[in-house]
């Protein structure tokens, strides 16, 4: 009988951590539940969310309805365009004192090259729901920022960025499926390039190179390249229907977001995700989320941010411009298949090695280009 009951209070010590465990757990849902229920009050009090973001209205749709019907007292003004274009705007109305943009959808160069630091607001006390702040719901068990030092540019969406676009009565996919394939003699005068000046996928496709070749030879590909173009152009949608319509043969570096759109509505081109040889690049695309330091309406900021990066609006934002999200949890089987690395692929950030094929592009050491770089560039496309 002594033995019985010494097993008694062994076994509470034995199972007081799990009790503690679930009390604790249950005391944070509580403790969440009043925080998001404070929130969307104070978003409601706030009236609206002003959100600058991708263009196209695919996007656009997607986005402004889905938040409506979960929200419907709280009205949201999106803006949409290139990245590159709404940060200079941004910046200006910082300089000039107005402070009128709550959320940014964007890539990461262009928060990192466009915006000083002290522009951007941290984003983990702004997730606030379980389900977009527990890691347990992204890739790798993690929620991924540019920069591992300074949590305010989260990274939800990561996929193949499309090499190329080329047109399916002049070009078939063999023959431009290397690296090196573009700089055949007859393609010359057929190929249109994104401009790698301004911020944004061409920019990011030839940093790309320089990482991969080194700098003497990516130098060389360069001048190659860009003597083989017919044109350099920063309209992304014109590009790509210069293409459909059979004016170009190739696009390089194509915009991923504009591509998606025009694709869903019809347009019919090749893409190509990687080259054979070398692979590709990983990208954040438009997927990545800034809060801004001085944000008018913070709660309104909030309520967006966690509903976006929640199942439902990442589903939307998915589908409408077939990017990649890093939840576990949207589905995949809509997306194409450029946008999809292959298993087993290694990542590399600098000095591939064997099995590597795809550079890792969102990593806040990656954006800026080096002097000897900028110089190049300059030289070849400068205006």
């Amino acid at each position: 009988m002594r033995g019985c009951r010494l097993m008694i209070p062994f076994a509470v010590l034995l199972f007081l951590p799990l009790f503690l465990s679930d009390s604790a757990l249950a005391q944070r849902s509580v403790g969440s539940q009043q925080k998001w229920q404070q929130a969307v009050s104070g978003a409601e009090k706030e009236g609206r969310v002003v959100v600058f973001g991708p263009p196209g209205d695919i996007v656009r749709t997607a986005i402004t309805q889905g938040f409506r019907k979960a929200f419907p007292k709280v009205t949201i003004e999106y803006t949409g365009g290139r990245g590159g274009e709404l940060a200079t705007r941004l910046k200006a109305e910082m300089d000039a004192g107005l402070h009128n943009v709550d959320v940014f959808l964007t890539g990461t160069s262009t928060a990192v090259v466009y915006l000083p630091k002290q522009a951007l607001g941290l984003i983990p006390p702004a997730l606030i729901l379980p389900e977009v702040a527990d890691p347990k719901h992204w890739r790798d068990n993690r929620l991924l920022y540019s920069d591992s030092t300074t949590p305010d540019n989260l990274i939800f969406v990561n996929h193949l960025s499309p090499l190329i676009v080329y047109n399916l009565d002049q070009v078939k996919p063999g023959d431009v499926d290397g690296l090196h394939s573009l700089l055949e003699p007859k393609w010359k005068g057929k190929i249109v390039l994104n401009d790698p000046l301004p911020s944004g996928a061409a920019h990011f496709h030839f940093r790309w190179i320089w990482e991969l070749l080194g700098p003497d030879k990516a130098k060389d590909y360069y001048r190659k390249l860009r003597e083989q173009a017919g044109a350099v152009d920063r309209d992304q949608r014109r590009q790509i229907e210069w293409v459909a319509q059979g004016k170009y043969a190739v696009l390089v570096a194509p915009s991923g977001g504009v591509l998606a759109q025009l694709l869903q509505r019809g347009l019919k081109v090749g893409v190509l995700g990687e080259f054979k040889d070398v692979g590709g690049w990983s990208t954040a695309s438009f997927g990545s989320l800034v809060l801004l330091n001085r944000a008018p309406r913070p709660n309104a900021a909030a309520v967006f941010t966690n509903w976006l990066l929640a199942k439902e609006g990442q589903t939307a934002w998915s589908q409408a411009l077939y990017h990649m999200s890093r939840r576990v949890d949207v589905p995949t089987d809509h997306l194409p298949p450029y946008v999809i690395p292959q298993t087993g692929g290694g990542y590399w950030s600098k000095d591939p090695k064997r099995g590597d094929k795809y550079w890792l592009s969102d990593l806040a050491e990656n954006p800026n280009r080096t002097p000897e770089e900028e110089g190049i560039l300059k030289q070849l496309f400068g205006r």
